[in-house]
């Protein structure tokens, strides 16, 4: 979701719905693990996505972009921490605000629904990068081990029968 930035007809409904804050740098918007209240539009500013383990894996977004918005469609948690990287004008849209402007404006859904495809499709690629990097190590002691083996085989007297 880093080119993730909402239509102008649906960043003006959320705009509309939502309630305007400022948030300094180094405000955390949610938790992973939070049980989600809605989703915020970033009108200008910055705020990093992470797991809230790994910062490696933390993803900037600006104006335009949406979060939460997987967790809140769902329903469920929100699945990483939000924090603003550089001062930020947001627009909050409560998940019951959201519902009735997806029930009053049902053509904004297709809108969403793209959002959500690109989400997907980043959440794949970082969830194959975390597993790439913890495979690597486990890559490394394996090989070593097989060295290891090999060495001890060479280093064994031969039985010549």
């Amino acid at each position: 979701m880093a080119g993730d930035s909402t239509s102008v007809s649906l960043q003006i409904a959320l705009e509309q719905r939502g309630e305007k804050s400022c948030k300094p740098k180094g405000s955390v918007l949610f938790r992973r693990g939070e049980k989600t209240t809605g989703i915020y539009v970033v009108l200008s500013g910055k705020v990093s996505l992470d797991l809230g383990f790994d910062t490696a894996f933390a993803r900037s977004y600006g104006s335009g972009a949406l979060l939460g918005l997987p967790a809140t469609l769902t329903k469920r948690d929100y699945s990483m921490t939000a924090t603003v990287t550089e001062d930020a004008e947001l627009g909050f849209c409560s998940a019951r605000a959201l519902n009735v402007l997806l029930q009053e404006r049902p053509h904004l859904c297709k809108q969403l629904l793209a959002i959500l495809a690109e989400r997907m499709a980043e959440s794949q690629q970082v969830a194959k990068a975390i597993l790439d990097k913890e495979r690597q190590p486990l890559q490394r002691a394996s090989e070593r081990l097989v060295r290891k083996d090999a060495a001890q085989e060479e280093a064994m007297p031969q039985d010549h029968c």
